[in-house]
């Protein structure tokens, strides 16, 4: 038997606070996964977790931080899970179709960012994307402050080498 999570938000709440949260949500689970369907997989988790969550947060950025801390969670879960390590796509199984790719050139500095080692990937997106601190990121990557400023200085530099400088002023400067 299931057990069914009781929702303690009312429908309009409910609606605010998808409205509020989805594209976050959408966005870092799809720079965490690079699949758009599990992305929606992992929003959708995301904001059940939310509005079965009994505790209610007094200010936005404690919930904000909650929401992203969750999202990493749940794409860390969904990586490591035995169904995505084994699962392959439709389309390399009929050798058919070509994997859905972003358009060419749609954006460069995403696939740049999405090609970086984990810990710089996630650290530039909470910096640039979220516009987090330094210390609010060292919080929620749960490391010390001197080592994100250590991935945002390598990352950055990943990203400026990938992308030849031509995005470096208009993209990571701080």
């Amino acid at each position: 038997m299931i057990a069914t999570e009781q929702i303690i938000y009312t429908e309009q709440e409910a609606e605010a606070a998808v409205c509020r949260w989805a594209d976050t949500v959408l966005r870092l689970g799809y720079t965490w996964t690079g699949s758009i369907q599990d992305a929606q997989d992992v929003c959708q988790t995301v904001l059940l977790k939310l509005l079965t969550n009994p505790r209610r947060f007094t200010e936005e950025r404690l919930e904000r931080a909650w929401v992203i801390r969750v999202t990493i969670n749940c794409c860390k879960d969904l990586k490591k899970s035995a169904w995505h390590r084994r699962h392959v796509p439709l389309e390399e199984a009929c050798c058919r179709a070509a994997v859905f790719v972003p358009p060419e050139g749609e954006s460069p500095v995403l696939q740049a960012v999405q090609s970086l080692p984990v810990k710089y990937r996630q650290a530039i997106y909470l910096r640039y994307y979220e516009e987090y601190t330094v210390e609010e990121i060292a919080g929620v990557m749960g490391c010390r402050p001197s080592q994100v400023s250590t991935y945002l200085y390598r990352g950055k530099a990943k990203l400026r080498t990938a992308l030849g400088g031509s995005y470096e002023r208009a993209c990571l400067s701080e």
